[in-house]
């Protein structure tokens, strides 16, 4: 038996328009209430278009879809990082060569996205001025710095007396080895014999 579709692949290009045109006007619109008008024009421009450019939009959208899914699995892996990261892209950094303000400023300026997804949750965007802002009043802002250096700082120096304590506890745990008489060699026993000898 045979079907619509049957007809509809042995029609020329403005048939086959026409036929999806009015295909598409049968759709009454949930939100309007109203058939979907599209021009029949509007389909024979998208059949006329060359295999090669519909393959080049095709392989665009799989490679999107690829980076889609790598940079969604990267964020699901260390969500920090991730923004870091693109924090690092966005401010034309290299993660190689960072300084330590601007280390300071990367860290600010994730704090701050965590407190907006906080705040905001399902409104949140990270493509957002407020973001970039933020990040160059860090790396500007002396106080910011100056702040963050101080914990660095005390952190730093609290994690080198814990290594130092543990480093004494090591030495102090060991056993005490046991003195035994230095071993003497076979020509230092002849030299002793040599002395004694009269």
């Amino acid at each position: 038996m045979r079907n619509i579709y049957d007809d509809f692949i042995q029609q020329k290009p403005k048939e086959m328009s026409k036929t999806m045109s009015d295909m598409a006007f049968k759709y009454i619109n949930p939100d309007t209430q109203q058939p979907t008008r599209i021009p029949a024009a509007h389909f024979e421009k998208e059949l006329g278009q060359e295999v090669e450019r519909a393959i080049t939009q095709s392989v665009n959208r799989q490679f999107l879809s690829i980076m889609y899914s790598q940079l969604n699995s990267l964020k699901k892996d260390n969500e920090k990082l991730f923004y870091e990261a693109l924090i690092c892209i966005d401010n034309n950094l290299n993660p190689k060569d960072l300084r330590i303000p601007e280390q300071i400023a990367i860290n600010y300026t994730y704090d701050y996205i965590q407190e907006k997804q906080r705040t905001e949750k399902k409104e949140f965007r990270f493509f957002n001025q407020d973001i970039s802002n933020e990040y160059h009043r860090a790396i500007t802002d002396p106080n910011i710095q100056a702040e963050a250096m101080e914990i660095s700082n005390f952190l730093e120096n609290q994690e080198t007396r814990e290594l130092n304590r543990i480093k004494e506890d090591t030495i102090n745990n060991q056993p005490q080895q046991s003195q035994q008489p230095e071993s003497y060699s076979y020509e230092q026993e002849e030299d002793m014999d040599l002395e004694y000898d009269y």
